[in-house]
């Protein structure tokens, strides 16, 4: 199954990433504040996520129409800490975030730099691992359901200059934002912000797209009106609707969980939202035979697995229930931690049986004369298959041998496809059905 999706190029689905830096007293805050009130209209819909001391993201309420909805991340500021704070406000319905700041990760309590410093030595490569968990939180950020708008902190670094006389001396550098160097090639817009809401967005101090320096140029500081072109560029050829984006999220999260989640979640939602995300199916397994392979190597070298809240499968069956029913996954259930893996876990891991092999229980397309699947002929082959099955392993196995064709037409741009897609379903509910009430 292919891991890419081609299609003509639209905007559709396109998220704003915007970071504002920054020395103190620059603005930062309410500038973003004020281009996330003009990009979200609905207070319910934006939100501040405030890492700050003295939870200061309070104090603009009264200067922002509406207000906006606010929650504060206290230490440690570890890059897991950010990617479960951004699932829990993606499930609240947030379209629009502002994080203030994201400087935490890096320098704060328990960030990148504290990591650093408790690893042993004084190499490079001490900097591995720590790296690897913020590229994850980088990755999260990227990922994301929401329009998202990073403040972060900003130093004058001392770098090398002469004095009048040409003597060597150490001078004040250019502004530089306090965060992982490499979060600005991922970055829609960068601003400097200058005091008083001003910015600077041309290089070397800031990043913008060609085709949107003009609304840039158009007014001297952040606002809501800027905000409100922004939006109406990102959205102008429409979107997905929240349930779209938010199996998207699901499904992400269960690939990066491994192989077994991702079919384990494949099995439990719909057929209607399979054919929402089935193009994107090969990349989700993709993903999930790549997360596998990573956790073997880690285990091999006696390295504990970076993500430290793997899903479990039990969670995944919780969050997959929530999700037929309509509800956010971490609204049905948050991932439970799973602790690495100790000699008696590798040892009953061992003893499991090996994964069935699935290939007698595949059931070849017939083709039409054009050449085109012939679901009417192939819903019969399956059904006789069905009547045959004396347990519930056996119709389960026929199901995920068969996924592939199931799943295509289930996302067909063909009714009839889609229609066969939903008989072969209910012919699979029947078989279980049939096998429950014998074997009861």
């Amino acid at each position: 199954m292919p891991i890419l999706q081609i299609a003509p190029v639209t905007r559709r689905g396109m998220k704003l990433m915007v970071s504002l830096y920054g020395l103190s007293e620059t603005g930062k805050t309410m500038s973003a504040l004020r281009l996330a009130a003009g990009i979200e209209p609905d207070p319910q819909k934006r939100m501040l996520l405030d890492t700050e001391g003295g939870q200061r993201g309070r104090a603009y309420t009264d200067h922002i129409d509406g207000g906006y909805l606010y929650a504060q991340l206290s230490r440690p500021f570890t890059p897991e800490r950010y990617i479960q704070a951004l699932d829990e406000i993606e499930q609240a319905g947030v379209n629009v975030l502002v994080i203030d700041s994201i400087s935490h990760a890096w320098f704060g309590e328990g960030g990148i730099l504290d990591m650093v410093d408790e690893i042993p030595g004084d190499n490079f490569a001490k900097w591995k691992k720590p790296k690897r968990r913020l590229a994850k939180m980088t990755q999260r950020l990227m990922g994301s359901d929401m329009h998202i708008i990073l403040c972060a902190r900003a130093k004058e670094p001392l770098i090398d200059g002469r004095d009048a006389n040409g003597k060597p001396i150490k001078v004040r550098g250019p502004v530089v934002p306090i965060q992982e160097r490499t979060l600005w090639y991922d970055l829609t817009i960068v601003a400097q912000m200058l005091g008083d809401g001003e910015f600077d967005i041309t290089r070397p101090q800031g990043k913008c797209p060609g085709m949107l320096r003009p609304f840039f140029a158009e007014g001297k500081v952040m606002d809501e009106a800027l905000g409100r072109k922004l939006a109406a560029w990102a959205m102008a050829e429409g979107g997905k609707s929240p349930e779209h984006r938010r199996l998207e999220l699901d499904a992400m999260s269960a690939a990066e969980a491994g192989v077994e989640a991702f079919r384990r979640f494949w099995g439990e939602i719909s057929i209607e939202q399979r054919g929402l995300i089935n193009a994107n199916r090969g990349n989700y397994q993709s993903i999930a035979t790549a997360a596998d392979r990573e956790r073997e190597e880690q285990q091999a070298n006696g390295e504990a697995p970076d993500d430290e809240a793997t899903v479990t499968a039990e969670a995944l069956k919780i969050q997959a229930a929530g999700a037929k029913a309509g509800k956010p996954a971490a609204a049905a259930a948050a991932p439970e931690k799973t602790p690495p893996p100790t000699a008696d876990t590798k040892a009953t891991a061992a003893d499991e049986p090996p994964a069935v092999d699935l290939a007698p229980y595949q059931i070849a397309m017939p083709r039409r004369q054009d050449g085109t699947p012939h679901y009417t002929a192939w819903r019969g082959q399956i059904a006789d298959r069905l009547a045959e099955a004396q347990d519930i392993a056996t119709v389960d196995r026929l199901r995920e041998a068969n996924a592939d064709w199931i799943d295509a037409a289930a996302g067909s741009d063909v009714e009839a496809e889609r229609q066969e897609a939903k008989a072969i379903e209910a012919r699979f509910a029947d078989a279980r059905q049939r096998i429950t009430a014998t074997t009861a």
